[in-house]
């Protein structure tokens, strides 16, 4: 019994000092407001059309995906990608830690969507997204 609680211990301690060492990886507020700018500008730039049977680009066929709501789990991803950065840089203007904004961000999206088990998965690829760029 005591092995046991030894080892779960153990486990803890060592998924402790993994979560805090997680938590000091964020860019400082100065760094990431500069890199979240750069990933807005990405955003609104206009794709580079690629011809899809010489006749369309992929732009075209994003748009009336768009505009039917059909199959366009793309247009889900990015239009939470561009929610998540400028509600994290709105915060981080203001003076939050880059993490800590971030963390906000995402409790609040969550809280939007509901029991929305696509926009969930939206959320927390844009999140892991946000957790590779900061």
């Amino acid at each position: 019994m005591n092995l046991i609680r030894v080892a779960l211990f153990a486990v803890f301690a060592f998924m402790g000092t993994f979560s805090l060492s997680a938590q000091n990886g964020w860019l400082p507020p100065a760094q990431a407001i500069v890199v979240l700018n750069n990933e807005l500008d990405l955003l609104f730039e206009p794709p580079v059309p690629t011809p899809t049977n010489g006749v369309t680009s992929k732009q075209d066929v994003l748009q009336r995906h768009a505009v039917s709501g059909v199959g366009c789990s793309d247009c889900q991803i990015r239009a939470i990608k561009e929610a998540f950065i400028k509600e994290s840089l709105l915060r981080i203007k203001q003076g939050m830690d880059t993490g800590v904004a971030v963390d906000e961000v995402r409790a609040l999206m969550i809280s939007g969507a509901g029991n929305n088990l696509s926009m969930l998965n939206s959320i927390q690829t844009v999140y892991v997204y946000m957790e590779t760029i900061l």
